[in-house]
């Protein structure tokens, strides 16, 4: 796990650390780990795209 983490400079997500904190208790492989924080780093970034593109019209609107 520490190899995937590593490449970030950001915090780590509380609901991601506690995944990789279970994977660790059932002793999944690094590779299974690396899989698992790929999949939610990609959900997190999506949901945070969503949020803000929900945001954008009502700047815009704003704006005009």
């Amino acid at each position: 796990m520490a190899g995937v983490l590593s490449h970030s400079q950001k915090p780590i997500h509380p609901t991601i650390r506690r995944c990789m904190h279970h994977l660790d208790v059932i002793q999944a492989d690094d590779k299974t780990k690396q899989i698992v924080y790929m999949y939610m780093e990609t959900l997190l970034r999506e949901i945070n795209m969503a949020a803000v593109s929900e945001q954008e019209p009502v700047e815009s609107q704003i704006h005009n």
